[in-house]
């Protein structure tokens, strides 16, 4: 990362993430296919009544991993090893309290939760079901997330691809194997997902152990809050899982006005979302890869690198976001199909995929630029941007304008993605070129001081 090619290497870090963000997305659209097909009538809108609560719920703590990737990251351009090995201890024993904590709240109060959502009570029943299921497996999900984070710190991206490969093959087989033979609908599948999650956490966390000829590994003494890598990933870490816990909470409250419009509304807007994700973890990928070529480029003090690495990321993400969206945007119907057969349900899935698919360019800019100001170790400020930028918008514009009867539609709803997407971007560029100036000028000093001091 801090040497050769970046247009090149940024590529080749960026599509393992992709290929393994695309794989973890396979597990819930195979869910969704198979219980579409195969399940009860409400099953597709059954799961995906609960992604935008299970994402607010876990998205704080997932948080931690960025935290992670950032200083591991910068520990690797510092070549700095002692402090990598520590960075991975604080994040196992960050991740081993994060997961029984999400544990205890997942399995105690989804009940409670998709009642305040209003979910129909057509499908409450199914989505307690999974959403139970679901947190039961929780560890082993955030395990792998945390694990793998580490590894992309330490320039390794294709590893935890193959775990999810091998995971996926899985999931894939004992999804019929639950659903069609043993008939267990969204249970069978949420039970498929907690058994992939399991392998693939057990494979990083073993490379991890048996990494003990490259930069940094994890041994089991080292599990433990060293103050400052832990105080060091909270610092980084919670303000970017916030960000993401107030987007999904934007989320929840839209998911809401969705489940006001009946179980077809729900499924349809569901399948979108299913089919988005895809896009979304793309543009991730290229945001990942922002994180930790600005991270690794900050701790060698290589200016130049950050501002070319931070050029190509975005550009990268703009042009899958656009290819991507517009693909999804023509071919709607086709994918929506693969999930739903309700042609009420398919047209409310093709109404937000007109709207949400053909400007997600924006939401690409908005991921990468903040990843790089994140990547300079600024966590508060993309947080501050996004409450503001995105949440705020999103909340306000559905509390607002949406109950009028002018704006009361799933089109009117559906505009509030796009437009809060341009908000936060506004913000972020601004505050990507001032926090630049401010590190790019600590860089230069610091380069000074090092020169002084190696001429005396």
């Amino acid at each position: 990362m801090t040497s050769g090619s970046i247009a090149k290497k940024t590529l080749i870090f960026a599509l393992p993430v992709l290929l393994s963000g695309w794989l973890q997305l396979l597990y819930s659209a195979m869910d969704l296919i198979v219980c579409g097909n195969f399940g009860s009538n409400y099953s597709v809108g059954a799961i995906t009544a609960t992604t935008s609560l299970t994402h607010l719920i876990i998205s704080l703590f997932m948080g931690i991993s960025v935290g992670a990737n950032v200083l591991m990251a910068q520990a690797f351009g510092a070549k700095n090893k002692d402090k990598a090995n520590k960075i991975i201890g604080a994040t196992y024993a960050l991740g081993l309290l994060s997961s029984v904590v999400l544990l205890v709240i997942g399995v105690t109060c989804s009940k409670f939760f998709l009642e305040w959502m209003g979910t129909p009570q057509d499908i409450i029943d199914l989505s307690n079901t999974y959403m139970t299921i679901y947190f039961i497996g929780i560890p082993f999900t955030i395990i792998y997330n945390f694990g793998a984070a580490l590894l992309r710190g330490l320039g390794d991206t294709t590893k935890p691809f193959f775990f999810l490969f091998i995971a996926g093959i899985i999931n894939v087989g004992l999804n019929f194997l639950f659903v069609i033979t043993f008939q267990m609908d969204v249970a069978g599948v949420a039970t498929t997902t907690v058994i992939s999650q399991f392998i693939s956490a057990f494979l990083v966390t073993l490379t991890l152990i048996r990494n003990k000829k490259s930069f940094a590994n994890l041994t089991l003494k080292n599990i433990r809050f060293y103050k400052k890598e832990t105080i060091g990933i909270i610092r980084i870490g919670v303000p970017a899982g916030l960000q993401s816990a107030l987007f999904s909470l934007s989320n929840v409250i839209i998911q809401s006005s969705i489940n006001s419009f009946g179980p077809n509304a729900v499924s349809g807007a569901g399948a979108q979302s299913s089919i988005e994700s895809f896009l979304a973890t793309g543009v991730d990928a290229f945001a990942q890869a922002t994180v930790a070529f600005v991270g690794a480029n900050y701790g060698a003090m290589d200016e130049k690198r950050i501002k070319v690495s931070i050029f190509y990321t975005s550009l990268y993400g703009a042009i899958f976001a656009i290819v991507g969206g517009l693909l999804c945007y023509l071919f709607a119907e086709p994918l929506l199909r693969l999930y739903i057969s309700d042609p009420e349900a398919i047209a409310y899935g093709v109404e937000k995929m007109m709207i949400v698919e053909t400007t997600y360019v924006i939401y690409a800019l908005v991921c990468t630029i903040s990843s790089a100001i994140r990547g300079l170790g600024f966590s508060f400020t993309p947080m501050v941007v996004s409450l503001l930028g995105i949440c705020g918008v999103r909340i306000l514009y559905v509390f607002t304008l949406f109950p009028l009867e002018q704006f009361h539609s799933m089109f009117g709803l559906y505009i509030a993605y796009p437009v809060s997407w341009l908000a936060a971007l506004l913000v972020h560029i601004p505050c990507l070129i001032f926090i630049g100036r401010y590190m790019f000028k600590k860089i230069k000093t610091a380069k000074e001081k090092s020169s002084a001091v190696a001429s005396i």
